[in-house]
């Protein structure tokens, strides 16, 4: 089911399969949000847990029993309730069941909010612990946006845009191996860092080159990160408030989205022996309390 948000300046379309936003739209036309073309990659902005990235061989084991999971958690792709809708936002709500106790052993309520502003879309995940012991997980977002964009009458290309870090601070990369998970040093150490070296700092050129499986980013200040359009100026942006890490990728061949991935939590190491209690940057919630992640989406 699609539940439509709508303002004077802004249109969302969010489905209740995984409380996922379908389509951000301006008052002009502009599409901000990927469609979700099954050819190129089916979703368009999922919400990830209880863990963000890859899994190291699709399993993890808690307590010596094994769970299988996927990439990216398995929240995107399951049906959440809807809690409350209004003519500009929406609740919904997933909670743990036999499908997911065979993924991952905690009771939960994975929580998602919608709201339009005049600035763009309010968008939080909230975990709450309704278990009787600790829980663990990981938490983040995974906003795909139109690249290049419909609206410029002239037409853009991939390489009139590149990403801003609010702050144009120095970037810190996480080093990753070429399938996506944490690489080791020399050491064995993992996760290890790395001055990014961009050209100017906290900006990256999108080029015909892309992202491979993403360029991970930690340690930085910026309260936003977005896609700017450096034809007009325009720029979308995600929060980055608080966040430890930040996964920056873009779609295989011609270029038709970007992605800006706020992330609490990291992917697997290229060696682990999955035990989940070992798992490096996860959250931990007593029962009873919550965790909130704010990703909203603002234009400007």
């Amino acid at each position: 089911m699609n539940i439509t948000l709508k303002n004077a300046r802004f249109e969302a379309i969010i489905s209740t399969h995984g409380a996922e936003i379908n389509s951000l739209k301006g008052a002009d036309g502009t599409e901000y949000v990927w469609n979700g073309d099954a050819s190129v990659w089916k979703y368009h902005a999922p919400v990830l847990f209880p863990h963000v990235g890859r899994i190291r061989d699709q399993f993890m084991t808690v307590k010596d029993k094994e769970y299988k999971l996927g990439v990216n958690g398995f929240a995107r792709d399951l049906e959440f309730r809807l809690l409350h809708s209004s003519e500009t936002s929406a609740e919904f709500e997933l909670n743990e069941s036999a499908e997911t106790a065979e993924k991952y052993p905690w009771k939960f309520s994975l929580k998602v909010f919608y709201e339009l502003t005049e600035k763009g879309l309010t968008f939080t995940s909230t975990v709450t612990n309704t278990d009787s012991e600790e829980i663990s997980f990981s938490l983040g977002s995974h906003s795909a946006f139109c690249c290049p964009r419909n609206t410029d009458a002239e037409g853009t290309a991939n390489s009139d845009y590149f990403i801003e870090f609010e702050k144009k601070e120095a970037l810190t990369g996480v080093a990753t191996t070429p399938d996506g998970y944490i690489a080791s040093d020399e050491d064995g150490i993992a996760p290890y860092t790395f001055p990014y070296g961009e050209k100017e700092p906290g900006i990256i050129p999108l080029t015909a080159e892309g992202f491979g499986n993403g360029h991970f980013f930690t340690a930085f200040t910026s309260d936003w990160v977005g896609l700017r359009n450096r034809k007009n100026g325009s720029l979308v942006k995600v929060n980055t408030k608080d966040y430890p890490y930040l996964m920056i990728w873009q779609n295989a061949g011609e270029p038709r989205f970007v992605c800006i991935e706020p992330w609490y939590g990291i992917p697997d190491p290229e060696v682990t022996d999955h035990r989940w209690e070992l798992k490096p940057a996860l959250i931990s919630l007593q029962p009873g309390k919550s965790f909130t992640a704010d990703q909203s989406i603002t234009s400007a």
